[in-house]
């Protein structure tokens, strides 16, 4: 358990933070970035903050029900894991509030938040960038399972390649794991053998070392949830750093910091709060070492795709048939090569 307090407020509002797995902000994922957006709130909003780690998923009843003893006025879960655990003290203590980051309900508690993410949209981004770098139209994807979390990645991402550019062939992998950083690396080369030099990853550690394997084999590769810059390639420490696009984000951190301010404002509501383009709560991370080498042309066409989304001239769940119908394409997919 870690604390930090701040003394702006005579009596600080109390948070509580319970990671879904034990390696906490450690994960340099979803943990990490909801922690990320509570260090925020601590420093900005004057916030008591206090994070709970579990052991195994045992533990979930006990960390939520510590929250609560702990006097927090507002508890969060990062992770759908802790779902029952969250659902079950939120009912159990009407006067506490409770969030959960990457889960929400149809049936709703008066004291209880689901906090959800348009990841679809930053996966089209992706993709639109994606069709855009490549030069050998053949583009990859490396998933951890093919399960709705993951494909809502994945699925836009070749909507976005194939819509940008006609001519790509995106390869999806499915790996069956999130925790093998080494056939993360298999795949990345089984990809580039096909002729692959983009290679997006949404696997966890797994896609963590496809990104890393594909970057230092000098192929362009696309990041996940956090700024892989900062997490995978260590802020330009390890090698690749030059190769690494940009990554698709899931903005937890301000998911995390827009709910205490919430609590602090006295507005929290309960209910489900979706985290998209329009809000920030997704998109793409900037460009990094990378940067000089994306030319105006593909910037211009991340914009307009951008405004489609924003608009709803463009649907990220069409394929390129019929996703062309909405937004008229300005750039010829040969122009940024």
């Amino acid at each position: 358990m870690l604390c930090w307090e701040a003394n702006t407020y005579a009596e600080p509002l109390k948070v509580g933070l319970a990671y879904a797995s034990a390696d906490g902000a450690a994960d340099l994922s979803l943990n990490w970035m909801a922690n990320e957006g509570l260090l925020r709130a601590v420093t900005d909003l004057g916030v008591v903050g206090t994070t709970y780690t579990p052991t195994t998923e045992a533990d979930y009843d006990a960390l939520l029900n510590q929250c609560v003893d702990d006097g927090n006025a507002l508890c969060l879960s990062a992770g759908f894991q802790m779902a029952d655990a969250t659902w079950n003290s939120a009912a159990a203590h009407p006067d506490v509030d409770f969030a959960i980051v990457d889960f929400a309900w149809e049936a709703e508690l008066d004291n209880l938040r689901g906090i959800i993410f348009s990841v679809e949209e930053a996966g089209y981004l992706a993709g639109t960038l994606a069709g855009l770098m490549t030069s050998s139209d053949v583009v990859g994807g490396v998933g951890g399972m093919e399960i709705p979390a993951v494909s809502a990645f994945l699925e836009p991402y070749r909507n976005g390649a194939r819509w940008v550019n006609p001519d790509v062939e995106v390869i999806i992998t499915y790996t069956d794991t999130f925790v093998d950083p080494d056939l993360g690396a298999q795949v990345a080369q089984e990809l580039m053998a096909n002729g692959a030099d983009v290679i997006f990853g949404v696997a966890g550690p797994t896609g963590d070392g496809a990104i890393l394997e594909a970057a230092q084999s000098g192929a362009w590769a696309i990041g996940v949830d956090a700024d892989s810059w900062h997490t995978v390639f260590e802020s330009r420490a390890a090698a690749g750093s030059d190769r690494l696009l940009t990554s698709a984000m899931k903005r937890v951190d301000n998911a995390v910091y827009h709910t205490i301010a919430d609590e602090v404002d006295g507005v929290f509501t309960s209910g489900s709060m979706l985290y998209d383009v329009a809000v920030d709560g997704v998109g793409l991370a900037p460009f990094h070492d990378s940067d000089p080498s994306i030319p105006q042309a593909a910037r211009d066409a991340l914009a307009e795709v951008q405004m489609g989304i924003l608009n709803g001239s463009i649907d990220v769940w069409a394929p390129y048939q019929s996703a062309r119908v909405f937004l008229p394409v300005t750039w010829g997919s040969r122009l940024v090569r």
